[in-house]
């Protein structure tokens, strides 16, 4: 009897996880008894021809690769309905549940839907995990740091924790400092704190660091124009007579940690100085749309010019 299972979610880490729960669980654990699908054709082809004396077999398969084999919805819901092995199908991506394929596959198969963890769930989830690979300790904040700096991809997190780890089985928040990989957002919080701080030398290595690291130019643009528009929402609600707290919650919601960075960084310029540099940040912009001036040499251009704010 047909045994189908599909699986949804944009968590990489989490998906991976439940695919091979489910392989496992379903008696996948060889080369033989588990085989991964290229598309339509090779899953037509295996689930109808089976050899003789053979038992069920697990089959993986890409809810993308999939639809892009445009199998008619009506075909892929029979022949899911009449095999005899356990096919789980999976996505790490939104699907368009309105599409007859989806509606075809989800009537024949067991949905699983599995949804990243939040803010504290999240914290949570590290400290339990770093516990799991063999961290005798975490120092508290020592989570929330490593999630500020890293980002939220549980798969880039598990690799952390590996690192970290490795180096120490005791996480403390200097070695998260000290051994993390930032995302693009941490590295544009580190970039502004250097310019806003007048240390253009940090800045101008920020920078460089982050293009090596594969972001582009008008990226760092709009995320320099972000944070410098944070700021002086910031400086205009403080302005205002606005306590902390109140400029929280009137301001788009980010990580605490985003927040304590955002008022450190208003201590060191005032709403003029703020509004003269997203000025510059716009007129650089333009010069980069406009094909006035190009790649590092803009931004480099462009930090000089805000630093001297």
């Amino acid at each position: 009897m047909a045994e189908n299972y599909l699986i949804i979610g944009e968590e990489d880490y989490l998906v991976d996880a439940k695919v091979k729960e489910l392989a496992h669980k379903s008696g996948g654990r060889d080369d033989w008894s588990l085989e991964r699908l290229s598309g339509w054709i090779e899953t037509r082809e295996k689930l109808l021809d089976m050899p003789m004396f053979s038992g069920p077999r697990v089959f993986l398969l890409e809810y993308d690769a999939l639809a892009q084999g445009k199998p008619e919805p009506k075909q892929a819901g029979e022949l899911l309905a009449c095999h005899e092995n356990v096919l789980i199908i999976y996505t790490r991506n939104k699907l368009d549940k309105r599409s007859r394929l989806y509606k075809e596959i989800s009537k024949n198969a067991k949905l699983i839907e599995v949804i990243a963890p939040k803010r504290h769930e999240l914290t949570k989830w590290v400290v339990h995990r770093g516990t799991e690979l063999g961290a005798a300790k975490f120092e508290r904040g020592a989570a929330d740091n490593l999630i500020f700096l890293a980002g939220t991809d549980m798969l880039v997190l598990d690799n952390e924790l590996r690192k970290l780890i490795n180096y120490s089985p005791e996480i403390s928040i200097e070695n998260v400092r000290k051994l993390a990989v930032r995302n693009l957002q941490t590295s544009i919080f580190e970039l502004v704190d250097a310019v806003v701080g007048g240390q253009l030398a940090k800045a101008l290595g920020a920078a460089e660091d982050m293009l090596r690291t594969g972001a582009e130019v008008p990226y760092v643009l709009y995320m320099l124009g972000r944070q410098y528009r944070l700021l002086f929402q910031f400086l205009f609600y403080r302005q205002q007579g606005y306590g902390s707290s109140e400029i929280q919650r009137l301001l788009p919601n980010m990580h605490p940690y985003a927040f304590q960075n955002l008022c450190a960084q208003a201590t060191s310029l005032n709403l003029k100085e703020c509004a003269t540099s997203l000025h510059t940040i716009l007129d650089a912009d333009y010069a980069y749309k406009t094909g006035m001036q190009q790649g590092a040499g803009l931004l480099q251009i462009l930090l000089i010019k805000l630093a001297k704010k």
